[in-house]
């Protein structure tokens, strides 16, 4: 089963870093026709950027989950070190808490917005 994640794993690697930005890699805005123009740029270089940032935090998440799969450390929840769940592993590869422990992250988190 590790074999068949570390391919998953692998594939979701490839796809972390598409071209989102302009070739020289700078965020950059030609100039526009009117105001209009601009703000739909602004816009759309906004999304890029905050694309790029997730992409780049997915990439960070899949490396760091192929080092604990050759470390020997993956699938144990960091939290409490019991096994993550194979049908969790299977929808989310990179998932480094179980089931419960990732249920009680997200109360606390939620009790500290309210």
């Amino acid at each position: 089963m590790h074999e068949h994640l570390k391919n998953l794993l692998l594939q979701s690697l490839a796809t972390c870093t598409p071209p989102l930005l302009n070739e020289d890699d700078q965020p950059r805005l030609d100039p526009c026709a009117d105001e209009n123009e601009f703000a739909s740029r602004v816009t759309e270089l906004g999304v890029s950027l905050s694309l790029r940032g997730r992409m780049q935090q997915r990439r960070r998440q899949v490396e760091e989950a192929l080092r604990r799969l050759d470390l020997g450390g993956y699938g144990l929840c960091e939290e409490c070190g019991d096994d993550i769940g194979a049908a969790r592993l299977m929808a989310n590869p990179v998932a480094t808490l179980c089931v419960h422990c990732q249920a009680e992250q997200e109360r606390a988190a939620l009790r500290r917005c309210a």
